[in-house]
């Protein structure tokens, strides 16, 4: 048997189907097409019609006593409707079928409700809301969402509300509440709104710098570590141009830039690359600029700007460069007198012979040794006797030829390869550097030095022999008495 409910409306003293109806097309409940056809079209108990408008209340008259309308009639609709007494409990009259589908109750009517209301902790029943005196400023309230949980099972169910007092005949408050299943909604809406969250707090706490800008060049959105690059807070940069970050000599660019950007389809990506900028407070930084056009809210165009501080990776960069040059320089150069080590020396004296070799040209070469120089060091310190070194170095450098190689051999040693020059040609030579020493003052302390040397002619000759020959000349020279030339 159907429920029927007796009785009209308290607000238009309408039939109470006719104005919960017009109460869920004014609140949007209706998410399905519903016509006004449908709506005038209600069965009411088995064969009858109601009929009316709905949109002019005013003229909806009481049903006769032998007409009183279904809930049922709802479920053409496919409307779920429950209708509760209210006293100091409240208590489950009926629910149509659409009702019982929704909450899973296909059980007789009992006194106490399958489900429990949530939250519960105040024992507050939705019928509650609409069983005020004052309907009238109930009906205009928007509907509402509440949850219940099913008894013994977990389950819970989040449902769209709206209701309406009826006037029953006897002293007796009855309440029809109009219910909608919206569970998946809340929880999409719940997962969008912790995706969103996430998403926050990811775009906050990262360390690339991030801006969103309007379509003019605007400021829509700046994360901190976008602020905490600029030296500016979020305030001050919120609807203000881009321009007010980028240095003046650099607008032009930024200009054609944007001119660029404009017609692009949503997605497009540019890449900006490494460039200079300069902060609020004049720290200059090396960064990486990306971009991406996206569609906003209102369908409008926005840049989405994404800022890399590379400053600390381009110094370490520029450190590792410079420790390779100086480890190059180190490979090939002797540290102290910044002239070419032995190492060096061996490759360039075995490249110098094989040319002279291949075109038949002479090549000499002369081993030179600072005479006393232990006694330098044993007088005056080590500090002088590296001074000493480096501009002994120093002085033999300024008088030679671009293609003679000078080689710091080791310790206070010297070699010096002269290509395209004989014996007697190199012997000169060295006696101009032997010269010119005794004009020279070395140290702080201005002493003064002179070299021993050994000259030989090493065409046709291996490096290994070449060394041993002209190391002999070099003994005999220091034998001599110092301060020669042997040839």
């Amino acid at each position: 048997m159907p429920l029927y409910v007796s009785g009209s409306c308290e607000l238009c003293h309408s039939n109470p189907l006719r104005c919960v109806f017009a109460v869920m097309k004014a609140n949007a409940l209706i998410k399905q097409e519903v016509t006004d056809t449908d709506v005038h079209n209600v069965i009411i108990g088995s064969d009858n019609v109601m009929k009316g408008n709905y949109h002019e209340m005013s003229h909806c008259l009481p049903p006769p006593a032998d007409d009183c309308p279904s809930i049922e009639a709802l479920d053409k609709l496919n409307i779920a409707a429950l209708v509760y007494q209210c006293g100091e409990r409240i208590t489950l009259e009926g629910l149509n079928h659409s009702a019982r589908t929704l909450l899973n109750h296909f059980d007789p009517i009992e006194q106490a409700e399958p489900w429990q209301w949530t939250p519960d902790a105040t024992g507050h029943h939705p019928a509650r809301d609409w069983c005020v005196d004052d309907t009238t400023s109930q009906y205009g309230q928007t509907p509402r969402v509440r949850w219940i949980r099913f008894n013994g099972c977990g389950r819970r169910l989040a449902l769209n509300i709206t209701g309406c007092r009826l006037k029953a005949a006897e002293k007796v408050t009855r309440v029809m509440l109009v219910v909608q299943d919206c569970t998946r909604q809340i929880l999409q809406h719940e997962e969008l709104k912790r995706s969103q969250e996430c998403i926050s707090s990811i775009i906050n706490a990262t360390p690339m710098g991030i801006c969103v800008l309007t379509e003019d060049g605007r400021f829509e959105m700046v994360n901190p570590a976008y602020c905490r690059f600029h030296g500016y807070d979020e305030h001050e940069l919120i609807g203000r141009a881009f321009s007010v970050v980028v240095p003046y000599s650099s607008h032009q660019y930024l200009r054609r830039q944007q001119q660029g950007a404009m017609g692009k389809h949503h997605g497009h990506a540019q890449h900006f690359g490494e460039c200079e900028l300069v902060a609020r407070h004049g720290e200059r930084h090396t960064v990486i600029v990306e971009s991406v056009r996206i569609l906003g809210e209102d369908g409008r165009p926005r840049d989405v700007v994404f800022l890399v501080d590379i400053s600390e990776r381009k110094k370490l960069e520029m450190a590792l460069e410079e420790k390779n040059v100086r480890l190059e320089y180190l490979a090939t150069h002797d540290e102290l007198t910044g002239i070419r080590n032995r190492r060096f020396g061996i490759s360039s004296l075995e490249a110098a012979l094989e040319q002279a070799e291949r075109q038949g040209l002479d090549i000499s070469v002369a081993l030179l040794d600072i005479d006393h120089f232990k006694r330098v060091n044993d007088d005056y310190g080590h500090t002088v006797g590296d001074q000493v070194l480096q501009q002994f170095a120093e002085v033999l450098s300024r008088q030679l030829r671009a293609s003679d190689i000078l080689v710091r051999w080791g310790g206070e040693e010297f070699m010096l390869i002269l290509p395209g020059i004989d014996v007697n040609g190199a012997f000169q030579a060295l006696e101009r550097l032997r010269h010119s020493l005794t004009l020279e003052y070395l140290s702080p302390r201005g002493l003064q030095v002179t070299f021993s040397a050994g000259i030989i002619n090493a065409r046709g000759m291996s490096s290994h022999d070449l060394v041993e020959s002209v190391d002999q000349k070099l003994y005999q020279a220091k034998g001599r008495g110092r301060d020669r030339i042997v040839s």
